[in-house]
């Protein structure tokens, strides 16, 4: 798995002082964002989400540093996907898991389109396993 680090930002948090439910779909797309980039080497990402299942599993609070680690645990014709474990790092508590099924898409045709057997061979080796929902 590819790791991620961010740190909590004062607005990312609520009333009760931990990160609010919602910023942390945009720590997984942060994590998302850098693996695809970073893996398959491309300037642009040419996927769309389909849907994101998260897991709430312990409160993350203001100035926390985090690590999200992010693999691959399905794929499919033209989607797949993507698996991430957010941690707080002072602990290494694992503090919420995640999986978003990314779809391959052609913006010019407004349609999915297969996953390029380039790039399925290279997403394979960075398999991990799903989290239990």
């Amino acid at each position: 798995m590819q790791a991620t680090h961010l740190r909590v930002r004062f607005g990312e948090t609520d009333l009760a002082g931990h990160v609010n439910n919602a910023v942390y779909l945009s720590y997984l797309e942060e994590a998302r964002l850098q693996f695809l980039v970073e893996v398959l080497h491309v300037p642009d990402v040419p996927f769309i989400v389909a849907s994101a299942h998260l897991n709430f599993l312990r409160q993350v609070y203001f100035r926390d540093a985090v690590r999200i680690e992010t693999g691959v645990s399905r794929m499919g014709r033209s989607s797949f996907d993507m698996t991430h474990r957010l941690y707080r790092e002072s602990s290494n508590e694992l503090a919420l898991t995640g999986v978003v099924t990314m779809v391959a898409f052609d913006y010019a045709a407004q349609k999915s389109t297969p996953i390029p057997e380039e790039w399925r061979r290279i997403l394979e080796t960075h398999w991990t396993e799903a989290p239990i929902r």
